[in-house]
């Protein structure tokens, strides 16, 4: 197998640590919610970004159509389908 093949086709794993008072906090909000764990934070993550209004995507009029499209900022590359997911979750 390719390095480059695994590296295009495999996912980070991030790893932090919290109090086991945290780890129950987050594992019942992601329950409520209907996530797991894992996508519970990249949501978060993501609208922690659109929140602070730098370097987030935004969804903006098109001024052609009229119609809601996403703009991405500036020097942003290709995107894969996991961060389309996360960024469609708040989707209007």
């Amino acid at each position: 197998m390719h390095a480059a093949w695994y590296y295009r086709n495999t996912m980070p794993t991030l790893t932090f640590k919290v109090s086991h008072a945290e780890a129950a906090r987050i594992r019942e909000l992601a329950r409520r919610e209907g996530l797991t764990v894992s996508e519970f934070l990249r949501r978060r993550a993501v609208a922690a970004v659109a929140a602070s209004g730098t370097g987030a995507y935004r969804i903006v009029k098109d001024p052609l159509t009229g119609l809601p499209v996403m703009e991405a900022p500036d020097g942003t590359g290709p995107i894969d389908s996991e961060q389309i997911r996360a960024l469609m979750a708040d989707f209007p």
